[in-house]
């Protein structure tokens, strides 16, 4: 069973096209700008989106993406919001793919399961 990663590679490979992969923190500016971002982004022609989950010691990022997740830590973003944000998206009709990026600490204080 193909996943939406690889549906969505194939079908541009397909069509000798490359992906464009934008990178949205979520909760930068603010979770509801990072959202209506992202929706405009896909719906702009990005044929995928990474969607950074923000996190207290970001170290392995540049000051960038640093910075925009302490902001977002700092309107309280978290990953539970960050996940409640990507169902909202997909509520929304949002087909393409979505993926996360981030550090393994929150997904592990989340629960894996």
């Amino acid at each position: 069973m193909a996943n939406r990663i690889d549906t969505t590679m194939q079908r541009l490979k397909n069509a000798g096209k490359t992906a464009l992969v934008p990178f949205v923190t979520v909760g930068f500016p603010d979770l509801d700008t990072s959202e209506a971002l992202a929706q405009t982004i896909l719906e702009s022609g990005g044929d995928m989106l990474e969607l950074g989950i923000p996190f207290s010691d970001p170290l392995a990022d540049g000051p960038t993406i640093q910075m925009t997740s302490f902001r977002a830590l700092e309107n309280g973003v978290n990953l539970r919001k960050s996940l409640e944000m990507l169902k909202r998206l997909r509520d929304k009709g949002v087909e393409a793919p979505l993926i996360f990026m981030g550090y393994y600490n929150p997904f592990l204080r989340y629960g894996i399961e």
